[in-house]
């Protein structure tokens, strides 16, 4: 078997409590994996999602993926995570990996892209990315609605998510898939008349505003993504492998009309 490096996030960001580490024996390969997955969770992440990552590790290694799942969201904020999340690449040694894959849940886009733009990766492959039009509003709710809650959970980080524009990953050679989450969690349900201040959503790819080889859409929220990220698993490993996602994946986004379980419109792109 292949050996399975896991790095799981040690303090996790949800409310049911912090993942533990996924410790697991080191066995020698006959043949040393030449592919690398980088997971990076963000908010929302717990031990649901923890034990389908400790479930999909075996797997992954046997078909030559050493799986990571670092340890990089500060308190601090963006800048600081960022930080962490360079000197996990120098630390694990990532660059001498072949190919290396990233899968970015929202907060983990947004603090890997200029890593990404900058090519801390050299060896950088693919990136597939968690898109939501709903989940990327709630850090602007949460700065808004419930400033103080959000402090004493998460710090400032939420905060400079709010306020930061999302910086695309641009880089030629590099094969980017989007996977568009198309229902909202509790957060934007009970918050749903802010979130829709912000303006109509829109879901068709092109709208969030990163060059892509291929998009579809899951009737998840954020939170499910996670716990159900087993479902979504063998898109992503599509993508890894061929550039595109399967031929069954949905590609149809949400039509125009109220939003999933929010009563709030969805717009079509340019419907602005």
């Amino acid at each position: 078997m292949h050996l399975v490096r896991v790095t799981v996030v040690a303090c996790c960001l949800s409310v049911a409590a912090c993942a533990n580490a996924i410790v697991r024996p080191a066995v020698s390969p006959v043949k040393p994996a030449s592919e690398a997955l980088v997971v990076l969770p963000g908010f929302g992440y717990d031990r649901d999602g923890e034990r389908v990552f400790k479930t999909l590790a075996p797997s992954m290694a046997a078909e030559g993926l050493d799986l990571y799942l670092p340890t990089y969201v500060s308190r601090s904020g963006l800048e600081e995570s960022r930080e962490r999340l360079q000197r996990f690449f120098r630390d694990n040694h990532l660059d001498r990996y072949e190919r290396v894959h990233v899968f970015a849940f929202i907060a983990g886009g947004w603090t890997f892209n200029p890593l990404g733009e900058a090519r801390s990766l050299p060896n950088l492959s693919t990136i597939v990315y968690d898109r939501s039009p709903y989940q990327e509003r709630a850090p602007r709710v949460a700065l808004e609605k419930l400033r103080f809650l959000t402090w004493v959970r998460y710090g400032h980080v939420v905060f400079d998510l709010a306020r930061t524009p999302y910086a695309a990953v641009t880089v030629p050679g590099v094969k980017v898939g989007l996977v568009v989450e198309t229902l909202p969690t509790s957060l934007i349900r009970k918050h749903a008349s802010t979130a829709q201040s912000y303006g109509a959503y829109e879901f068709e790819c092109d709208a969030f505003q990163q060059r892509h080889d291929d998009c579809l859409f899951v009737a998840m929220n954020h939170d499910e993504l996670y716990a159900r990220f087993g479902e979504v698993w063998p898109e992503v490993r599509s993508f890894i492998r061929t550039g595109r996602f399967s031929a069954s994946a949905n590609r149809t986004p949400p039509g125009a009309g109220p939003g999933p379980a929010t009563g709030v419109r969805v717009a079509k792109r340019g419907a602005r």
